[in-house]
């Protein structure tokens, strides 16, 4: 029998999770320790890494976040924050064939079940993981009393990206693009790119989710670590018209993040974007380009345009009973006074 072990990595055995992530069908840019690291200066949240070791080899993993209410009565877990889809579960890949997907299953099992137990121990009043798409069995966790919900993303598979496939709604806009004389350049600009987030949410009455510092600081990074890039699409006069963040791992890219000027929704400029990018990134060897958009009605319209597959994620969660019962007790109260 291995001998089996979790807890907690320190910082210098960083690199350890690192080399797991990259190996891992689960690890992406977004469970990278850089990336982790980051998140929590940015947003004062305690970043733990917890590691499942067999003979002192590292097996599987799970990143996530501690912080507590703006009250300090309850504490809170989460495997995101700021502007990361996923996070949370890692484990090992091993041999490939039926007999060893089994044993892959079995064991992917025991790593889950040995990391939970050890994140109970942080007694959370509220815990929730967001995963990748690609760990989608979360029986481990619904199975020992946590609950789940499905989520989407688009992945478009660059082996086969023909512009052909696009809808005709992608044709047309992308005729707009051309009659409106739409130029691409790539390079970080970050002033003309938050002004146009900023005017994304803007339009919709809401402040931005993150600040212009979160970008500087993911920006800087990705410079340092060669791992995205920027491309903003601009008008025959030089103004921006939209900006998209790409960023990638060893496995794919990721559409991160885009925004747009209104005042030119309907040059075209997004749709632009996406083509050209999906093509640069496909000659570059990439063999999938995460869309993502795969949770709201009208990003999902977008991204269907563009022939991707779709793909579920899952996010597991589970609250204590002295939050429940806080819960009810808010509920009960609104329905009275309200």
């Amino acid at each position: 029998m291995p001998n089996a072990e979790v807890r907690d990595l320190k910082e210098e055995e960083y690199d350890l999770w690192d080399s797991l992530v990259e190996a891992s069908p689960h690890g992406t840019i977004f469970h990278k320790s850089f990336w982790l690291k980051a998140s929590s200066e940015l947003f004062d949240r305690k970043l733990k890494i917890l590691g499942y070791f067999e003979d002192e080899k590292l097996e599987g993993g799970c990143s996530f976040f501690s912080y507590n209410n703006s009250k300090g009565v309850f504490k809170f877990a989460a495997s995101t924050c700021g502007l990361a889809p996923y996070g949370g579960i890692v484990l090992s890949k091993h041999s490939k064939g039926k007999s060893s997907d089994r044993k892959q299953e079995s064991v992917n099992m025991e790593v889950i079940k040995s990391l939970s137990s050890a994140i109970n121990k942080g007694h959370f009043d509220y815990i929730e993981f967001t995963n990748s798409p690609e760990f989608n069995d979360v029986r481990p966790f619904t199975q020992n009393g946590w609950r789940s919900n499905v989520l989407y993303t688009y992945y478009l598979n660059l082996q086969e990206f023909d512009e052909t496939e696009f809808s005709r709604d992608v044709k047309r806009n992308l005729r707009k693009a051309i009659e409106n004389n739409l130029s691409i350049k790539k390079g970080f600009d970050l002033s003309t790119y938050y002004d146009l987030f900023s005017k994304t949410f803007e339009k919709q009455n809401m402040k931005p989710p993150v600040s212009f510092q979160y970008f500087k600081k993911i920006i800087d990074l990705l410079k340092s670590t060669s791992s995205g890039e920027m491309v903003i699409c601009e008008t025959a006069s030089g103004e921006p018209a939209s900006a998209h963040i790409t960023l990638w791992d060893n496995k794919r890219a990721y559409s991160w993040s885009n925004a747009s000027d209104i005042d030119f929704i309907e040059t075209g400029s997004n749709y632009l974007l996406i083509s050209e990018i999906s093509k640069d990134l496909k000659n570059r060897g990439f063999k999938e380009f995460n869309l993502m958009r795969g949770n709201m009605p009208h990003l999902s319209r977008f991204a269907m345009n563009f022939n991707p597959n779709l793909l579920p994620y899952y996010e597991v969660e589970k609250s204590s009973l002295k939050l429940d019962i806080a819960k009810c007790l808010k509920t009960t109260f609104n329905r009275l006074y309200s």
